[in-house]
């Protein structure tokens, strides 16, 4: 069994079990009967018939004024009535090959002996670049289980997502592999060994994971659909359907989660809006099985292979099955290079950048700001600097703003990576005051916090490298965890897999033996001269005293202002600015 994921976690779970079990059991109470209640068993098993049975339609098009009941915790109406008796007697005599008991089990592990070959502390070993293939191999590492994890990436270059229609159409494929693998990967899946698929403006992502045994039972069965679904018009169309319901619920996020939105959208290359895309997922002409299959054709015609093995599975293997995936998917070491440049690009704005929109829920009164202030492309040294004034900086953020100022219950102050590039973000959610007065308060405090990292003392610099520290040398509490470590630098191609010894030994070293480069570091990032990098966004709530979207007043700090969100506007408004470059110093 893997370890639960963090201490946290494992503590958290204990303590929910101590009022339902006895001390004895509190380990296992949730999962392992020891003394099985054959005519309890029964009894439940008994009551699974169609006259026990309550369904729940939930109808977006649902009218209120048709409902006979409200729910008062959460303030919704909704419409009770008794099924129809003969549709129930009906279910009662149904009968059928679907409504067989399960087949036996067919793929429960029973190899378990563990491999000994790893590729080690120095991280993955590439083994194959040839043609359109790249293979890399950890083996077993910290985790060892009888268990494996195959990380893919299938690879597009930059043209063949270009309009709205084509992210749809990517967006689309994870969905419709679900429901055509749905039935057929069941027996694997109840075995312990799953899939997992997601569509990337730079390819598709896929993993397999769980026993090694039976592992390439599902490759087998999964690849080919990847490259050729063979979907019904109908399972087509139920994943279109459930794509327009999803972007269509502007309720599902919170109002900061619509600011940091917004904020991906003006901040990152080519991005379009959640209503261009609801609009192009409803086009049954743009997104229709015909486009569907033909944009497959366009992506795959330039696919690139990229895997990754972690786990019980050796170099020999890894060598046949990658064989085999090419075989599966059409995307061979014998095909000539395709040259890729598709990545995640960060503007690098010339003036400070503000976004002001309203909140899209419906008579919401929070408001929302989030600031971000650009480092830029760090180094070793920086990410170590800038890792413990993420630390620094939380709970004073915290205080100031929440605790003080009052200003909401949601309130950030962190360090976040953003593509190739480093920022440190302050966010608020509230109804108190409108965005404006809450940036301005923003700044005070970030500004503020020059002096707290300036006066850290030698024992609390101390203490934070000595966390860090213990952070970064900790070892993999799962497998995931393990690949994790380099599955994202092998999907962007930086390949710095010595980045945790490095920072370790940078930690260690005595160029880092005071908390100078902190403060260093704190004012690169958001001290008020001409080159700093700052773009906010200002989401407005129902209850915001001027509805207008536009500066009141002067604007003589010449800032940028965005209030229509959409890849047009956006792509007209920044029109000449820079973006980061695509690297990752690993020195």
């Amino acid at each position: 069994r893997e370890k639960h994921s963090s201490e946290f976690e494992l503590v958290s779970s204990l303590a929910g079990a101590l009022p339902k079990y006895a001390p004895e059991d509190v380990l296992t109470g949730r999962v392992l009967m020891d003394k099985p209640d054959a005519a309890l068993i029964n009894e439940v098993l008994g009551a699974l018939t169609p006259s026990n049975m309550n369904v729940v339609l939930v109808d977006p098009q649902f009218k209120h004024e048709e409902a006979n009941q409200h729910e008062p915790v959460y303030d919704f109406k909704y419409r009770e009535e008794a099924l129809d008796s003969a549709f129930v007697a009906r279910l009662a005599k149904a009968a059928g090959h679907g409504l067989l008991p399960p087949p036996d089990l067919q793929y429960v592990p029973r190899k378990l002996d563990l491999i000994s070959e790893g590729a080690g502390k120095d991280g993955p070993e590439q083994l194959l670049k040839q043609g359109r293939v790249e293979l890399w191999w950890l083996g077993m590492g910290e985790v060892k289980l009888p268990k494996a994890i195959i990380s893919l990436k299938l690879g597009f270059p930059s043209s063949a997502i270009t309009q709205v229609q084509d992210l749809i159409l990517g967006s689309l494929h994870s969905r419709v592999l679900q429901l055509v693998l749905e039935e057929t990967s069941d027996a694997l899946q109840t075995c312990g060994v799953s899939y997992n698929v997601g569509a990337q403006r730079e390819g598709i992502s896929l993993s397999f994971s769980g026993f090694d045994e039976h592992i390439l039972e599902l490759v087998k069965m999964v690849m080919p659909r990847v490259r050729s679904p063979r979907a019904e018009a109908s399972e087509f169309e139920m994943a279109r359907r459930q794509l327009v319901l999803d972007l269509a619920d502007i309720t599902k996020k919170q109002p900061y989660q619509h600011a940091l939105e917004a904020f991906e959208i003006v901040t990152l290359k080519d991005r379009f809006s959640r209503q261009e895309m609801l609009a192009a997922a409803q086009n049954t002409e743009l997104v229709s099985l015909a486009a569907y299959s033909k944009f497959l054709d366009q992506v795959f015609a330039e696919a690139r292979l990229t895997a990754l093995f972690t786990g019980n599975i050796g170099k020999a293997r890894s060598l046949e099955m990658t064989a085999v995936i090419e075989s599966l998917i059409g995307i061979t070491r014998d095909q000539p290079k395709a040259l890729h440049d598709s990545h995640v690009a960060v503007v690098d704005p010339k003036e400070e950048v503000e976004v002001r929109v309203h909140n899209p829920i419906p008579n919401d009164p929070n408001s929302a700001t989030v600031v971000s202030y650009q480092f830029g492309v760090p180094k070793i040294t920086d990410r170590i600097h800038l890792a413990m004034l993420g630390e620094v900086i939380d709970r004073p953020v915290f205080e100031a703003l929440r605790t003080e100022r009052q200003l909401g219950y949601v309130v950030f102050g962190w360090v976040a990576t953003h593509a190739s590039i480093v920022e440190v973000r302050v966010l608020v959610q509230g109804f108190r005051e409108q965005p404006d007065v809450v940036g301005g308060l923003i700044e005070d405090v970030v500004q503020n916090l020059t002096s707290v990292v300036a006066s850290m003392s030698q024992e609390e610099f101390e203490t934070r490298k000595q966390t860090l520290r213990s952070t970064l040398t900790k070892p993999a509490a799962t497998m995931g965890h393990e690949a994790g470590r380099y599955w994202g630098q092998i999907w962007d191609q930086t390949y710095c897999f010595q980045k945790q010894d490095l920072q370790v030994k940078y930690l260690d070293s005595k160029e880092f033996s005071s908390p100078a480069p902190l403060l260093k570091a704190w004012r690169q990032a958001v001290e008020p001269t001409a080159h700093r990098k700052k773009v906010s966004v200002k989401l407005f709530g129902s209850k915001a005293e001027n509805s207008s979207l536009e500066l009141h007043g002067d604007n003589p700090t010449g800032k940028k202002v965005i209030t229509l969100v959409d890849s047009k506007s956006v792509g007209k408004e920044l029109e000449g600015e820079q973006y980061w470059p695509h690297e990752y110093i690993c020195k």
